[in-house]
């Protein structure tokens, strides 16, 4: 365990200050820790997400050609239509992508909505990194809100069994949609004052050229309609979403020819093999016990104080989610929530609706917390935007707290 533990903080800190070759830093991890016989080399590629790196695939694929069919410039003149401002449209997108992912997977939210916030501020001649943000980290939080939402919301629902209505209504209370919801309006607030500078900005009316071709939108809204209708199905959504996905972005590339030969030559491998080493390090660290011996100490020497407890939890969940992968810890944490509120006498939602929460928005804090992240900072990269690890760190610290502490005082009042 202690070696495996000491290479992936080395890999962390070097992910944190190297910014070049990220994906060769992380699969040199990988590498040294199967030779330290930690993790076996058949293992590497089924302890990769698939299904997320399909759904990546697939939605890189059909963005860019939507890119290239001149759609994100439409939505973009649109928005631009309804809002007033820079930071108005700003703040517009950040719920638009929110909005989005209630229902979607939060890797395909960002490459959904990344091209029409680009689109917005080269219009506006003002640097994407506010709206990037304000887009990926809403989406983080937002997923939490229904039960198909994000992956802790399906383990949520299958050890409390809880059903679609439950996220909204439940014994009588609110359910944990709203708890979310109240996070999001103080997240957004968070984005308007770390951007304020932009305030006073007027956004010009777009002119776009008209769209090329309605295939892009075409097969877009078949695989958003896909990977909706799989996400409803746990078990069906573990591989049929992500390999939908990527069918229809193949079928597009082939109707396009020449087109599609172009994207494929700018795909971001990079990327793509930082997810899939980011999926194994998790994975190693998990298997080797880290996250059952957090789970077993926190019910073991956690106890007294009902909002010590509470409070003690969200803390260390956001703390842990910034660093490991938030489904093998919701996993292993909701059981030891549903002790800690039996030994309370309170209700058994109280500890893993906070678990669920707290851990989904961690991830917001460091670039590698999330998958949309990774995805992010990929996008940021084509995009020749120089955005470092603190400079992430500075805004995704500041929406977590304003996020979680307005969901966890809902929590509080309404399921102690």
């Amino acid at each position: 365990m202690v070696a495996t533990l000491i290479i992936f903080f080395v890999v962390y800190i070097l992910f944190a200050t190297v910014h070049k070759r990220r994906d060769v830093i992380i699969w040199a991890g990988i590498l040294l820790i199967i030779l330290t016989g930690n993790l076996k080399p058949l293992n590497v590629l089924r302890f990769v997400n698939w299904n997320i790196i399909l759904i990546f695939a697939g939605f890189l694929i059909i963005t860019d050609a939507m890119v290239k069919d001149n759609v994100p410039a439409l939505f973009a003149e649109r928005i631009v239509a309804h809002s007033r401002g820079v930071l108005g449209s700003v703040i517009l997108v950040s719920g638009f992508a929110g909005l989005i992912s209630m229902f979607l997977e939060n890797v395909a939210t960002v490459l959904i909505v990344a091209p029409v916030a680009i689109a917005i501020a080269r219009e506006a001649e003002v640097s994407p990194i506010p709206y990037l943000m304000g887009i990926t980290l809403s989406s983080n939080l937002q997923g939490t809100a229904t039960l198909v939402g994000d992956p802790p919301s399906l383990i949520l629902a299958d050890y409390m069994k809880m059903t679609f209505l439950d996220f909204f209504y439940l014994d009588g209370r609110a359910g944990i949609f709203f708890a979310v919801e109240i996070g999001a309006i103080s997240s957004l607030f968070v984005i308007y004052l770390l951007y304020r500078g932009l305030r006073g900005k007027e956004l010009k009316p777009i002119k776009v050229e008209p769209v090329k071709s309605i295939r892009s939108i075409v097969a877009f809204i078949i695989a958003l309609v896909w990977l909706f209708l799989a996400s409803m199905s746990h078990r069906f959504f573990g591989i049929a979403g992500g390999l939908g996905s990527f069918i229809i972005a193949i079928v597009l590339l082939i109707t396009m020819r020449r087109d599609g030969k172009d994207i494929l030559k700018k795909f971001d491998l990079e990327t793509t093999f930082i997810l899939m080493g980011i999926f194994v390090l998790i994975r190693a660290i998990t298997d080797v016990g880290v996250v059952d011996l957090i789970a077993h100490g926190i019910e073991k020497y956690m106890g007294g104080s009902l909002f010590f407890t509470f409070t003690s939890l969200i803390v260390l969940s956001v703390f842990l989610s910034a660093f490991i992968d938030n489904v093998p810890y919701v996993t292993a944490m909701i059981p030891v929530g549903m002790k800690l509120a039996s030994s309370f006498n309170v209700s058994p939602y109280l500890f893993p609706f906070a678990i669920v929460i707290a851990a989904t928005v961690g991830g917001n804090i460091t670039p590698i917390g999330a998958a949309a992240n990774i995805v992010t900072f990929g996008i940021m990269k084509r995009e020749g935007l120089k955005f470092g690890f603190w400079q992430f760190v500075r805004v995704g610290l500041l929406f977590t707290l304003a996020g979680v502490f307005a969901s966890s005082v809902f929590l509080w009042l309404v399921w102690r």
